[in-house]
């Protein structure tokens, strides 16, 4: 995946499921965002999405599969998430 197209999936899949998470955490993964800090912010994102058993659709899961496998980062967390279609 190149770099802008890495930011920019990044940034849109934020966009897209902050809103769905509580406040207990999106300003943490909203400030790592908003810092360009992605490396922080998606395995945030997957985490909180996790722990909160928040449902999304696969075509989210599997845009955060293909940024987390960007980050080299475990999928323990996503893999748990689970989706509505």
């Amino acid at each position: 995946m190149e770099v802008n197209e890495y930011f920019w999936r990044s940034r849109e899949i934020t966009d897209q499921l902050a809103p769905r998470i509580s406040p207990k955490y999106r300003p943490m993964i909203l400030a790592s965002a908003g810092a360009g800090a992605w490396d922080l912010a998606i395995p945030e994102l997957v985490g909180a999405l996790s722990e909160e058993d928040v449902v999304i659709t696969t075509a989210e899961k599997d845009t955060l599969r293909e940024l987390m496998a960007e980050l080299r980062k475990p999928l323990t967390y996503l893999e748990q998430i689970r989706t509505s279609d």
